[in-house]
């Protein structure tokens, strides 16, 4: 990788991004330098993202300036971020699905003998970006067929590849295990001395303490503050976030369990889980906690039936579901908010009443006539109390920012009023 002169090596200065009906990113000033880890942190909706979409190219109409190297630049494409240095690594991963990983690695770079392919330098050279985030993985395996915090380490050895001089990464450990957090840290500490400036957006103050030389909280659009991370403390970061104290957030009270609403017995689904039994009663919140391939995700799909377990029972207020489909769950009051809000749970197309009404619509359903005028209205209820921006019914959801779309999801499975809501890496 190329080595860089230490200096400052990106300078946003009062950047904004309007959308019809909100304002994403509002006057925002923003500096990085080379040889730094900046931390960029909000509560989900401040703006981060969309901040970090500008500087990679996203938008032809963003306001401000953006200086890279001291030079002011126009990054009004991908194609010209790239040019200018800068790599990306977004929340959601956008590895091509019906290609190999090696393709995907080298996708718009791929080594040529004539008119073909160099299969062997193709596989040597994919090799070697696997290496330098500790994969050992087949390059020529088809990416649908890779876990998902694999796909997440070829993710950034793709950006890695691209030897950037700028390098975002977005939630870049959602799907790592601790072991697999570690080795990013690893390389980031390398990527670091080299000279690469590199902003790091998480919602884990425990990452950002560990690895940050630098934080910036973002709320409401807005910039609240930056300080080196050697004089801030956690309690002053979550009130910059969120305007409050943690213990005016997190007062918990003491209640009464419920009646039983949810019990598994002895579910098994061979491969990923045995054996599980766990109950929860009426306002009582269950952690369910593991490291990546233990079996979290499985356990949630098969209680609520979008997969089959071998062995065992769920039973929801005594009721046996085991043989109900997902469908049928959904109707008796079990939701179910997935990990991937892009590819299972919103329709990005459609509008954000439609997303919101659509787990609800065969309640909404008389015969052939859906209740759409009561469907709208319980989708305007849900925007208001989730605070989703922007308020308009009418936009798509993939003009939301992430956070706004993951409140958009909780909206959805809000409105067919759940009895059990299991939450899949909700944050």
């Amino acid at each position: 990788m190329n080595t860089f002169d230490i200096g400052l090596a990106l300078k946003m200065v009062n950047v904004g991004k309007r959308y019809p009906a909100t304002i994403a990113v509002d006057n925002v000033d923003f500096e990085v330098y080379a040889g730094e880890v900046h931390a960029l942190i909000g509560e989900n909706g401040a703006g981060k993202s969309t901040l970090m979409k500008m500087l990679a190219g996203s938008f032809n109409d963003y306001t401000g300036s953006i200086f890279i190297n001291n030079k002011l630049v126009n990054l009004h494409t991908p194609a010209i971020a790239k040019s200018y240095g800068i790599g990306m690594i977004y929340q959601e991963l956008s590895l091509a699905q019906p290609i190999t990983v090696a393709e995907n690695l080298l996708v718009g770079r791929l080594p040529r003998k004539g008119l073909f392919i160099d299969q062997k330098k193709m596989v040597r050279e994919a090799k070697r970006l696997l290496k330098t985030v500790g994969l050992d993985i087949d390059p020529l395996l088809p990416v649908e067929d890779i876990s998902q915090h694999e796909a997440q380490l070829v993710e950034i050895a793709k950006v890695l590849g691209t030897n950037p001089c700028i390098l975002v990464m977005d939630e870049p450990t959602s799907a790592l295990s601790r072991e697999e957090v570690e080795r990013l840290f690893d390389i980031i500490d390398r990527l670091r001395k080299r000279g690469m400036a590199i902003v790091y957006i998480s919602h884990h103050l425990s990452e950002v303490f560990r690895i940050a030389d630098k934080v910036t909280v973002m709320r409401d659009a807005k910039k609240v503050a930056t300080r080196p991370i050697d004089e801030i403390t956690r309690e002053e970061i979550v009130h910059m976030m969120v305007g409050r104290s943690i213990r005016e957030i997190y007062q918990k009270e003491k209640r009464e369990k419920g009646p039983l609403r949810l019990e598994v017995k002895n579910l098994s689904r061979f491969g990923f889980f045995h054996n599980i039994d766990l109950k929860l009663h009426e306002g009582e919140i269950l952690g369910i906690c593991g490291l990546s391939g233990a079996g979290r995700s499985e356990l949630a799909q098969v209680i609520c039936g979008i997969e089959k377990g071998d062995e065992g029972a769920v039973i929801l207020e005594g009721e046996d579901i085991t043989k109900l489909s997902m469908s049928e769950r959904v109707l008796r009051g079990l939701g179910y908010l997935t990990e991937d809000r892009k590819l299972e749970g919103l329709a990005l197309r459609l509008m954000m009443d439609d997303n919101i009404v659509s787990a609800v619509i065969p309640q909404l359903t008389r015969g052939l006539i859906f209740n759409k005028k009561y469907g709208r209205s319980d989708a305007e209820r849900l925007v208001k109390e989730l605070q989703i921006y922007p308020t308009k019914l009418d936009r798509t959801a993939d003009n939301l920012s992430g956070g706004n779309q993951q409140k958009l999801l909780l909206a959805k499975w809000m409105a067919i009023k759940p009895k059990v809501l299991i939450l899949d890496e909700p944050t």
